[in-house]
């Protein structure tokens, strides 16, 4: 059955209506079953590759004391022994439930914990059983191959998923109850984000002038008082409550509402209220405390990303040379001086640095204005055009990098003059060093200033890791070699 092309905000409910029952099973549903298919085959083709490249390598110089032959048995026995503990160490591991965080660093993370996991039971189980490869190269062998290509069979179905819901197809239908700021910021975001599987089936809001109109695409169908009705008439799963200052009566009559109806409800907190602090869940001779505290990068994770910011910067700086060298010979040749552009910017806990840039704009332009949002901007030259599409204008900031004043992952620094109009949620982005690049220059909100998408800088502050920040490097890359640098 080949799946219906998404349909127009001027389509109908009875056709939306139509679409999705044609949907056999759910987009979620399959992805699980393509993650379990995948994750056997993986183990099978792990097993299956070392048996086969085991007696090659050992047959090279450099690996001939390992010149262990393994029987075939061995291998069918190892690789049994791994499915039977991979499926409920991954089940363990929550690698069987559909999760959706930016860039998908907890499911990696929670895939290299299942993994890690079942590479200890098995080695612990074949050992026992006297079946082990007694070769600490075959055994590295399976497990780096294993790991290599469970990768890439889930990122495979995470792109499948992703291409179904593109089309239409959607697991769930939502309503947004608030069509204030945050319910349209959130139905904004979702439907650019279509790994969600949300369909929105409109708004409601307690505001009479609001009703009847459309709001990103969605129509304001009535007041919460009528929300038991729309729930039965959308058909709608989920209620997503934008609601962040309401008063506790409203929540809690929406909240059993959807209990009464039988559908699940979210709460969209204000950015201010998980700005500033992580919330955890502890019990204290029986009785559930919630504690707070405001999120903090420990002095391990502390040191390790200024190492890789040393390391990165100097072999990044060794290799664009030849091209920082012409970059800055282009601009002398056909812009004039200066060839560097400084900027004060304010960095990390509000302290102020010089930043550097290749110059991109005419002489004449103000030092500190709004950012060019596009090469149709009279302030950029010919040349500014191609180094801020290309990204090449930042190179000089490899030097800040290497000073300490920005990091390679970060929240983009601001000028004085946008910082100074910060609210209180706003200077959390000065909880963190300034970045080269972070989650909003690689997101589909780029083309937005960057202090209105408060949300991609405070998740990365609250979730800091050396994984988040490789994966940004990685999806940073691809989008330069794309051409998709910000203007």
């Amino acid at each position: 059955m080949q799946p219906m092309a998404s349909p127009s905000p001027t389509e109908s409910g009875a056709w939306t209506a139509h679409r999705n029952s044609r949907a056999w099973i759910r987009v979620g549903t399959l992805v699980t079953l393509l993650q379990v298919l995948g994750d056997g085959l993986s183990v099978i083709l792990a097993y299956a590759l070392s048996a086969t490249l085991w007696p090659q390598l050992i047959q090279l110089e450099i690996l001939s004391p390992l010149h262990e032959i393994i029987p075939q048995r061995n291998y069918v026995v190892n690789g049994l022994v791994t499915l039977c503990v991979l499926y409920p160490m991954f089940h363990a591991a929550g690698l069987y439930e559909e999760h959706h965080s930016i860039l998908n660093i907890r499911e990696y993370q929670n895939l290299l914990r299942g993994w890690g996991m079942t590479m200890l039971l098995t080695l612990l189980a074949v050992t026992i059983i006297e079946q082990s490869f007694q070769s600490r190269g075959i055994f590295l062998l399976v497990w780096v191959l294993l790991l290599a290509i469970l990768f890439l069979f889930r990122f495979c179905a995470y792109r499948m998923g992703i291409y179904l819901r593109t089309l239409g197809w959607r697991d769930r239908k939502a309503l947004i109850y608030g069509a204030g700021t945050s319910g349209r910021i959130l139905a904004a975001k979702l439907r650019r984000s279509p790994k969600t599987g949300l369909e929105i089936a409109g708004f409601l809001d307690d505001d009479p002038s609001l009703v009847g109109r459309t709001l990103e695409g969605c129509e304001v169908l009535g007041g919460g008082a009528e929300l038991g009705r729309f729930i039965r008439e959308t058909g709608a799963e989920e209620v997503l409550i934008a609601l962040p200052r309401a008063p506790r009566s409203t929540v809690a009559r929406i909240m059993e509402t959807c209990e009464r109806h039988g559908v699940d409800f979210r709460l969209v907190p204000s950015l201010f209220d998980i700005a500033l602090t992580q919330v955890d869940f502890i019990e204290l001779g029986g009785i559930p405390l919630l504690g707070v505290h405001t999120p903090r990068i420990s002095p391990f994770s502390s040191f390790n990303k200024r190492a890789l910011d040393i390391a990165a910067s100097i072999a990044a700086a060794v290799v664009l040379a030849p091209i920082a060298v012409a970059t800055a010979l282009l601009i002398r040749c056909l812009d004039g001086k200066p060839v560097l552009f400084s900027q004060k910017r304010i960095g990390k806990d509000g302290r102020p640095f010089r930043m550097y840039k290749f110059r991109t704009m005419r002489t004449d332009s103000p030092t500190y204005a709004t950012t060019p949002k596009d090469g149709r901007d009279p302030r950029v030259t010919p040349l500014g055009r191609i180094l801020r599409r290309t990204s090449l204008d930042e190179m000089p900031q490899l030097w800040n990098i290497l000073r300490g004043d920005m990091s390679l992952v970060g929240p983009r620094p601001e000028m004085p003059f946008i910082v100074a109009r910060y609210d209180e949620a706003q200077r959390q982005r000065l909880n963190a060093k300034p970045g080269l690049t972070g989650l909003w220059q690689i997101s589909p909100d780029r083309s937005l200033a960057i202090h209105e998408n408060l949300d991609y800088d405070l998740y990365y502050i609250r979730n800091q890791s050396m994984l988040l920040d490789l994966a940004i490097l990685v999806k940073t890359a691809a989008a330069v070699v794309k051409g998709e640098g910000a203007f």
